[in-house]
């Protein structure tokens, strides 16, 4: 049975817009376009989760679309500082082409030069850390290494540990 109130009686539509309309905001909290929801702005839940519920990190001002994405980051910069790799890029776009015509784009995860005992570059790696493997990852990734006779790279997501300190 519904509620008296004064002004007469509160429905069940009327009760759920009531209860949003007089639902405290957290302090500090960003409210989102749905009225009376908020999100706390903390560190467990500044994390956002993708479609295969990889939680994405933000390290050094780079945001990471995985934790395991992150770790192999802080690998590469071991690297770099020892000198072992060179010319350490984030997120490179390479275009895939046909005919003129822009087909994709592929972001890879990581670039890097190899560097020999003398401070010379061996060779480029493109390298990307994979959780899950989809179709149209294997479709973009034979693109590319057609388009641009390259070879990418793949770290399993569950490996990035055992890697520290090597590289292709």
């Amino acid at each position: 049975m519904p509620k008296r109130k004064e002004g007469g009686i509160i429905g069940p539509t009327k009760k759920a817009a009531l209860a949003a309309a007089t639902k405290r905001t957290p302090a500090g909290a960003k409210t989102s376009a749905k009225a009376g929801t908020a999100t706390r702005a903390t560190k467990s839940t500044t994390r956002r989760r993708g479609k295969y519920n990889a939680a994405g990190e933000r390290v050094d001002g780079h945001w990471f679309a995985s934790a395991a994405e992150a770790r192999r980051y802080e690998q590469l910069k071991i690297l770099v500082a020892e000198g072992m790799i060179d010319n350490l890029e984030l997120q490179k776009r390479l275009p895939c082409r046909v005919n003129n015509e822009l087909i994709c784009n592929y972001l890879a995860d990581f670039a890097y030069d190899v560097i020999d005992d003398r401070g010379y570059p061996i060779r480029s790696v493109i390298e990307d850390v994979k959780g899950m493997i989809t179709d149209v990852y294997r479709l973009k990734k034979k693109l590319v290494q057609a388009v641009h006779r390259i070879e990418i790279k793949e770290i399993p997501a569950r490996e990035v540990p055992q890697w520290a300190g090597r590289i292709f």
